[in-house]
């Protein structure tokens, strides 16, 4: 339905939050970036993992795959499997995925960069509120936000540009968005991100941690040797 006023668009809720639902997030995300003529699809991946079916689902396609992932040397500490390695830290995947012509952003999340440390002391930060508040619409929303700042701060986006974005809750994907790119320095100027659409999100945006596979369910198996026990 569409009229004067504006356009009628479906969004796809997930009843749970994880990595279960990452084809259909990519799909969806695909088709709604092919019916928007949008020429970059951005995917947070930490393992390497969901970028290596991005590029699965988009072969043939001329749409350019923009990973991002965070700084080298980062872990997760204390998850269910153990110390989960992030950052793409596995050189055969950086190397497919570098093969495969895709962008690779590795940097710091600018909402939880040099104040950190202050916020793991229980000590509320700026960054802190920004990303609790993204977290109520899920947590992929809360990544895919900064994944498209760290981007544009890094040349691979441009500011304006339209893209879709793809996140998710811990690892996977469950989350996509149409997003107006910008720099992370002007996230709340003139030249402001803006989240345009919403494709898909967990209807119920809260999980569990430790994750409990029930809120949080994905196949972990796959997740097994990028850890440290």
């Amino acid at each position: 339905m569409s009229s004067s006023l504006g356009e009628l668009k479906d969004i796809f809720y997930f009843e749970v939050c994880g990595e279960i639902n990452t084809e259909t997030t990519l799909k969806l995300a695909i088709q709604r970036a092919h019916e928007l003529n949008t020429k970059k699809l951005v995917v947070a991946s930490e393992t390497g993992l969901s970028a290596l079916k991005a590029v699965s689902m988009l072969r043939g396609s001329k749409m350019k795959l923009v990973v991002v992932t965070s700084a080298a040397g980062t872990r997760i500490e204390n998850t269910i499997i153990g110390n989960l390695r992030i950052g793409i830290q596995d050189e055969e995947i950086w190397n497919r995925l570098e093969k495969s012509g895709a962008n690779i952003v590795r940097a710091t999340d600018p909402l939880y960069n040099i104040g950190a440390a202050f916020e793991h002391k229980g000590v509320p930060t700026l960054a802190t509120l920004i990303r609790t508040c993204l977290k109520l619409i899920s947590s992929g929303t809360a990544v895919g936000v900064t994944t498209v700042l760290m981007a544009t701060d890094n040349g691979v986006l441009t500011e304006g540009e339209e893209v879709v974005s793809v996140a998710g809750s811990w690892i996977g994907l469950d989350t996509a968005l149409v997003v107006e790119a910008a720099n992370s320095v002007n996230l709340f100027r003139k030249k402001a991100l803006q989240i345009k659409e919403i494709i898909c999100k967990p209807r119920n945006p809260a999980y569990s941690w430790p994750i409990n596979k029930q809120d949080w369910i994905g196949n972990l198996k796959l997740y097994e040797k990028f850890t440290e026990k």
